[in-house]
């Protein structure tokens, strides 16, 4: 039999996740991609001055992030992911004062709770009302943001500047007076997780398109499918209940038996004819998300700034340094940059680059202070205006699942129903499930099967 043709939009995590399911299941799949190459909004480039591999973005992973480790030990590169031995960070404050989160092997939810009692920047009654956080993870409560929730566990001031409010903005990438405590809680319960080593953090020793998207489309071009970069999505033609083909830009169209969106919901929302999208809660709603950006500035200095791999700032507008020298050496790739982190940046987006590049310095010098006289020798800024979907109390509800009410039409992205924030993790476990509905739709009789 001829195998089933599925159109994926997107090239992201959630949509080469997709993809790769439904290619080893038999499938033809064509991945249209917008921009020139894959990745969306986790990818790298070569930089133009330096040819030095840089991220869009710096993205960490946790271990206990188990859709993505399968997801890379299918394309065989789960080696390219470098994990702590234990889960330990180094904040680094104003004036050069360190603290040190250490969690030692111990069962959670005390691997956890002995690393914060061991913070010398938290006060001891902060550390004992930090149990208290830990005991209500568990608990669905609705309509609260993280500063409120946390609140109301009695977490002072101080714990939400040096601990809450930087885990917060680095995995929710929204501030905590805006971001819903469900994804907090849905962090720490990953972080919660046992067996004990799945609390630890990593990160790509290589470039992040280097992690996941030429084994990805190696895979679907194996398999009789096809990636096509430059291929922007302008339309969908409809077909009664049904899609028919996907319009692209150029004006050719391209049918299928099913297709699969893996965009963001405002991307989703320009593609989908008027009727359709007062039709179906999973369109109807799209108007009600909106993005939080997040800016990069990397910076080749004239002198180290740190040994460690990474670092946790605090009380400085930039929130993480990544020491990128050391990190790609791991895998053998030279380059000589740090990049600083500002996550949740909606309020610096429009800034100039040179002032942007001028924040890094004075938040490095303020917390290194032997960086007082260094000399930067190159800086580049990238923004990320859509980096995640902003999370806020009250959009759980409106995130949809896998399914529409068009019949051969499906979501994958991490904004869909998944229980997690819009992480990596949730845009693989998006395109798993995505991939899945798919597959329950097409089989049994357009299958090829042998």
């Amino acid at each position: 039999m001829t195998p089933a043709h599925v159109v994926v939009i997107g090239g992201g995590f959630a949509g080469l996740r997709t993809a790769v399911s439904l290619a080893d299941a038999g499938i033809r799949v064509t991945v249209l991609e917008a921009r020139g190459s894959l990745g969306g909004r986790a990818r790298s480039f070569a930089d133009p001055a330096t040819g030095e591999v840089v991220d869009n973005g710096q993205h960490l992973f946790l271990a206990g992030y188990e859709a993505t480790l399968r997801f890379l030990k299918r394309l065989g590169t789960q080696d390219r992911l470098i994990f702590q031995d234990r889960l330990s960070v180094v904040f680094v404050e104003p004036g050069g004062r360190v603290s040190r989160l250490d969690c030692p092997p111990l069962p959670a939810p005390w691997h956890l709770a002995a690393g914060v009692a061991g913070l010398s920047s938290l006060s001891l009654a902060d550390k004992w009302k930090f149990m208290r956080v830990l005991k209500a993870v568990s608990r669905e409560e609705d309509g609260q943001t993280v500063e409120e929730w946390l609140t109301r566990q009695g977490q002072s001031e101080g714990s939400r500047r040096i601990f809450w409010d930087p885990l917060t903005i680095a995995t929710l990438n929204e501030i905590p007076s805006r971001a819903s405590a469900s994804g907090l809680r849905a962090v720490l319960r990953v972080l919660l997780k046992g067996p004990w080593p799945k609390a630890r953090l990593g990160m790509p020793k290589v470039g992040l398109s280097d992690l996941y998207t030429e084994a990805a489309r190696r895979i679907i071009e194996e398999n009789g499918g096809e990636v096509r970069v430059n291929a922007p999505v302008a339309g969908l033609t409809l077909e009664g209940s049904r899609v028919r083909a996907a319009r692209l830009a150029n004006g050719s169209s391209l049918e299928a038996e099913s297709v699969v969106s893996a965009l963001p919901p405002q991307a989703l929302n320009r593609l989908l004819p008027d009727g359709v999208r007062s039709s179906d809660p999973a369109f109807s709603n799209l108007d009600r998300f909106s993005s939080s950006p997040i800016v990069s500035v990397n910076l080749w200095l004239d002198r180290p700034v740190t040994k460690a791999l990474f670092v946790g700032l605090i009380g400085t507008r930039f929130q993480w340094l990544f020491n990128k020298e050391a990190i790609l050496k791991k895998a053998g790739i030279e380059a000589r940059y740090v990049a600083l982190i500002l996550s949740a940046a909606q309020a610096y987006m429009d800034q100039p680059n040179d002032a942007l590049a001028a924040m890094a310095l004075e938040d490095l010098a303020a917390c290194f202070p032997h960086l007082a006289a260094v000399r930067p020798i190159r800086s580049q800024v990238v923004r990320e205006r859509d980096a995640t979907v902003s999370l806020g109390v009250g959009m759980e509800r409106f995130r949809p699942s896998a399914r529409t009410r068009l019949e051969n039409f499906f979501l994958a992205g991490d904004w869909t129903a998944t229980g997690l924030p819009a992480t990596i993790e949730s845009a693989v476990l998006s395109g798993e499930e995505c991939a899945s509905q798919v597959i329950s739709h097409l089989c049994p009789a357009t299958l090829n099967r042998p």
